[in-house]
């Protein structure tokens, strides 16, 4: 798993934890919604100030990045697998 992935991963592990939708994160962080769903599913590059604010809206302290296995994605239950844009049902 490349690192940015692990990364993703993590924050949006994160972000089901406490059942933000990415709509409401976007907002809360002052980001683009699409763009952030993107970067959630890994399919854009994170920038750095993107990284600091989830990781102060998400409460997510740098050391859940330091650890080399990756996050069990739908460790949470995730119903139906792939739809980030909702939160648990």
């Amino acid at each position: 798993m490349r690192h940015i992935d692990l990364i993703a991963a993590r924050m949006e592990q994160a972000r089901w934890r406490r059942g933000i939708s990415v709509a409401e994160l976007a907002r809360r962080i002052g980001a683009d919604p699409k763009r952030l769903w993107r970067v959630l599913n890994g399919e854009r590059a994170m920038r750095a100030d993107e990284f600091v604010r989830l990781c102060a809206e998400l409460e997510v302290g740098l050391g859940a990045f330091i650890a080399n296995e990756a996050p069990a994605r739908h460790a949470e239950g995730r119903p139906g697998g792939g739809d980030a844009s909702r939160g648990p049902r």
